[in-house]
């Protein structure tokens, strides 16, 4: 499922994504994984959850503080969603241990690129949990971190939500 973005809708999430990072350096241990510029991949994550929100008409979370839960946006039927983004076309879900003890009701891929982004699939937390590869991966302390790993061709179709 394919959406684009306005160069207005890029400025509006490349400024929340950026002000999430600075408030997230402030409060947080950065536990990042990825060689991703940290302010980049916040950009990004934006503009995953925004692309989701766009695609089901709901309410971009736009609050700019540190979140205490992975809740990125809760669906018209009350369903709690974490969208994760990355700009690999072949691009997993990775999910974090912290998920495990805190999960979402569903988990939403998207791959972005400079127009817009690709909504890629969905998976409920309870199929995720129980078919996904746990790998361990260090941060960049050197500090091991569990991720829960799914392959793209292991999501339902978004038309399937």
């Amino acid at each position: 499922m394919r959406i684009d973005l306005t160069r207005h809708e890029f400025f509006l999430c490349e400024y929340i994504g950026s002000i999430r990072r600075k408030n997230a350096m402030q409060h947080n241990t950065d536990r990042q994984i990825s060689n991703q510029d940290p302010f980049q991949q916040d950009i990004d994550g934006f503009i995953g959850e925004y692309i989701v929100a766009k695609h089901f008409n709901l309410m971009p979370d736009f609050s700019v503080n540190p979140k205490k839960n992975p809740i990125d946006l809760i669906s018209r039927t009350g369903k709690s969603l974490d969208v994760k983004t990355t700009r690999n076309k072949d691009g997993k879900v990775y999910v974090t241990s912290y998920h495990k003890n805190n999960p979402c009701d569903f988990y939403i891929l998207v791959v972005i690129d400079d127009k817009g982004g690709d909504i890629v699939g969905w998976i409920d937390q309870e199929t995720l949990f129980s078919i996904a590869k746990t790998i361990t991966q260090k941060d960049k302390s050197g500090k091991d971190h569990t991720s829960y790993v799914i392959e793209q061709s292991q999501l339902s179709k978004i038309k399937d939500y």
